[in-house]
Order: structure tokens, then sequence, then C-alpha cells
């Protein structure tokens, strides 16, 4: 399957984690092109590859809409509810199972290519780098296999449940887990090369900006580590826990908290530059998209990058807790009802 200038293969967009494309100059949007409904709720976020919006839910359905016509072009039967964001990858969607099945289907027919295993439900999203696939599972380990097979390449068993998704880059997977710890692995072997301990456990997944490693924890402090060496170069408290994954937009850092306030931090200082308070608890990633921020907090807000302010909100009738795809077209959203909507 060829990729086009608007796929999103996998949460964020890309393994940078730095969002999609935005209309410019910004505008709202005006009216849904369509609507749908899938069978079950969905919490893991839709991802999209040249036609072909896959939407995932929780009756343990993984969806193909047609992106003109908002028509299923196919749907796939997993044997468990599927709260992971599939990843598109050398024309295979992948995704994680409740029932700790990680599964490949063909993107275009959807069709089994294959499945592996963990002992544990899987809410992470698979991560495709350098011909492996990287995931991490409630059984308190992380894998990784082959992106062809699925044939085991390596498993780490850490100190905790893991339902953050890892982040891979330079030959290492960084993830938050369930004892509180940030680890950096080795990607070859699985070799631990460090950990950092924070106050609680973490659900937040990474995100990258250059040597700094940026993520929440439930102890309600937002860290910002040494990539190389996994120490702390600042921490900042929220009002509550933090689940949501961080976004990056140049120098700076956003991510929502349980107390439903969006905050933008400097990446290099943990200075605040600004707070935005939603009214209600923001567990989805946030996606910045040009100069806007997209984030989902039971309705969805688009707010101006610069200063916090909010440009746009829309109560769509259905809790919104899932990442919105964000192109130069559209905006597409799922939420808890199983309605999803293409906004233009």
């Amino acid at each position: 399957m060829t990729q086009t200038a608007h796929d999103w293969p996998t949460l964020l967009c890309d393994n940078a984690r730095r969002g999609g494309q935005a209309p410019q100059p910004w505008r709202a949007p005006g009216r849904a092109r369509w609507q749908t409904n899938v069978e079950g709720a969905v919490r893991g976020s839709p991802v999209l590859q040249g036609e072909l919006l896959y939407v995932p839910s929780l009756a343990g359905f993984l969806n193909a809409i047609n992106i003109r016509s908002g028509r299923l072009q196919w749907r796939f039967k997993a044997p468990a509810a599927i709260h992971s964001t599939p990843s598109i990858s050398s024309g295979r969607v992948l995704f994680g199972c409740s029932d700790g099945k990680v599964i490949a289907i063909d993107a275009v027919t959807g069709t089994k290519s294959w499945e592996t295993a963990a002992e544990d439900e899987v809410w992470t999203s698979p991560v495709v780098q350098n011909e492996a696939v990287f995931f991490g599972s409630a059984d308190g380990a992380m894998y990784a296999v082959q992106v062809e097979t699925g044939a085991p390449k390596w498993k780490k068993v850490l100190g905790g449940r893991i339902y953050s998704t890892a982040h891979v880059a330079e030959k290492r997977v960084y993830v938050g887990c369930g004892d509180g710890n940030i680890y950096a692995l080795d990607a070859l072997t699985g070799h631990v090369f460090w950990k950092t301990a924070t106050g609680n456990g973490i659900d937040c997944s990474p995100a990258l900006a250059d040597d700094t490693l940026l993520i929440g924890s439930q102890d309600f402090f937002f860290y910002a580590l040494d990539a190389g060496s996994g120490a702390i170069r600042w921490k900042y408290e929220a009002e509550l826990g933090i689940t949501s994954a961080p976004a990056i937009s140049g120098d700076l850092v956003i991510f929502g908290c349980k107390a439903g306030t969006l905050h933008a931090l400097d990446i290099r200082t943990g200075k605040v530059i600004w707070k935005t308070r939603t009214g209600q608890a923001i567990t989805a990633p946030a996606v910045v998209s040009g100069s806007v921020i997209w984030i989902q907090a039971g309705i969805t807000f688009a707010i101006n990058l610069s200063d916090g302010k909010v440009l746009w909100r829309a109560g769509l009738g259905n809790s919104l807790q899932s990442a919105p795809v964000v192109t130069n077209h559209a905006v597409y959203l799922a939420g808890m009802e199983g309605e999803v909507y293409a906004l233009e």
C-alpha cells in the first residue's frame, strides 16, 4: 500500500509523535462530511492510510472505513476487546487485544497475516522500527517480534504492568512502567541500559525531543530526563496524575492531566508557557497540527498553540477519549458510543 501525504499510520501520526498537518491558515470545521457507527466503544485512536480509516473498538472489531463515503469497507473480528491504537507498516495493520494477543492483518483485505501473544492484556500500541515490532503488556514484560512473521526476538520482564506505549529511537526503547520506573532498553536485545524512579505508576507514553525524554507519571509530576543516562533534568508538578501522552512542537511540550488542564512547558527549562482548563479529565494524547492543538476531553477542543486560547470546541453527543486524526482535508474523531465522524 503506497503512503500518501495525509497518512496517519500510528499513534500521533508517526514514531516521532509530532502530529500531522493542518489547514493553513486555521479554519474551524464547518460540517460533518459523514458520520457512522461501529459496534462497540472506541478508546484506541484511529489510524489512516490511503483511503481507509482503521478504527478499533472494545467490541473486538477492527473496522476499515472508506474516508470518502464513510462506508465500512471490511471488519475484522478479534478474539477480545481492542484498547490498542493500531499501527500500519508494510501493508499490515497491527494491534493488541485484551486477551494478550497481538495481531497483524492485511491492510487491504482484512485477512490475518500472523498473531503472537503476551501473557496478559495488551493495551499499548505496537511500535514498528527496523523490521521489529515492540509492545508492552500488563504481564509486566516488553516484547520484540519480527514484523514479517511475529516470531519472537526478545522478551524483557520489568517491574510492573505496562500500559505505556514505548518510544523507539537510536536503537533504544523507552517505556514507563506500573512500578513507577522509566526504562531505557536495548532495542536489539532488551538489555536495560538504565531506569529512573518516579513516585507512582506510569501509564503515560514517552516522547523524545533531541536528547530529552519527556513523560508524565501518576505521582502528578511531568519529567524531563537525559535520554542517554536517565538523569532527571527537571520535573513539573501538575494538579493530578498524568496519563496523556505528550506532544512536541519546537521548544514546547504539551500534555494534559486528570484535573482537566492542558499544560505547555518549555522543554529546556520546564517553565510554564501557558495552561488551559477544559473542565474534564484529559487522558487522551494532545495532537499538535500546524498552529493548533487538538485535544479530546469529553468534547473536542482546538487550542491555539502560541497562547493556549480555545479556538473551537464541539460536543458531538458522544464522549470522546481517543486522539483525533488531523489532515489537510478533514478531522476524524471516534467516541465511546461507537460514533465515528469526519469533520471538514
